[in-house]
């Protein structure tokens, strides 16, 4: 069965009720995004368990950024776990993320290493503020470079910024902060999940609208009705 393009980001107070969303959703969506929140959350284990027991991707988004060697160090920790994709800022540098997708290799792990750009809940006055870089798509752009050079698997960036990293074809790109019906946000970029695939996002990361829905399946169903877009699913 083809599945949603996306990343149920799981975010609820207890992972008691993370395990009825992965339960509920396994069979309609690609994986499961798991964040502090969850991770640093009693019963981590059994949720993590349950993603790789319904044979769900396993995105564990714990945006490191240290000194190389203590990334190094984070990443042995997390070879038992073995996720699927795992977050990394790129703002750590180069050296970070080599020594990142070193470890990976020494452990044998299979994750995919994907570098955060600029946060969705970013604007170009923050940008402006932190890198003294008013404009976001020129920021991101550095980014996106700086990843490829280091060899990184991919890149989280927001929807605005996709048609602005087009080139960078070798990247995965996925990008969090996206709707699939309209509603009321509080990240400053957000685009809509149609349009994040058609500018080139291989996979969305989204949560509240499908994880509230009494029927998901017929959500999706109505979305791609809605919308015809072939590239809402997995092949």
């Amino acid at each position: 069965m083809k599945k949603f393009r996306a990343f149920i980001a799981l975010d609820s107070k207890t992972n008691h009720e993370n395990l009825k969303v992965v339960k509920k959703l396994h069979p309609y969506v690609y994986g499961f995004k798991v964040g502090y929140r969850s991770f640093y959350n009693i019963n981590s284990d059994r949720l993590i368990k349950e993603i790789k027991k319904n044979k769900s991707k396993l995105f564990l988004d714990l945006k490191l950024h240290d000194i190389p060697n203590t990334v190094g160090s984070a990443l042995e920790s997390l070879s038992k776990i073995n996720p699927d994709y795992l977050t990394i800022h790129i703002s750590g540098g180069s050296t970070m993320m080599k020594y990142a997708l070193s470890t990976i290799k020494q452990k044998k792990m299979k994750t995919k290493l994907l570098g955060v750009t600029l946060l969705t809940s970013l604007d170009s006055k923050d940008s402006r503020d932190i890198y003294n870089e008013h404009d976001t798509a020129k920021l991101v752009k550095k980014f996106a470079s700086l990843a490829k050079k280091s060899e990184i698997n991919g890149i989280i960036c927001a929807g605005s910024d996709l048609s602005e990293i087009k080139r960078f074809k070798s990247l995965l790109k996925i990008t969090p902060g996206v709707k699939m019906f309209n509603r009321k946000d509080d990240q400053k970029r957000v685009t809509y999940v149609h349009d994040a695939l058609n500018l080139g996002a291989n996979f969305v990361v989204i949560g509240r609208e499908l994880i509230n829905s009494k029927d998901p399946k017929s959500m999706l169903q109505k979305y791609y009705e809605k919308y015809q877009n072939q590239n809402l699913w997995t092949n």
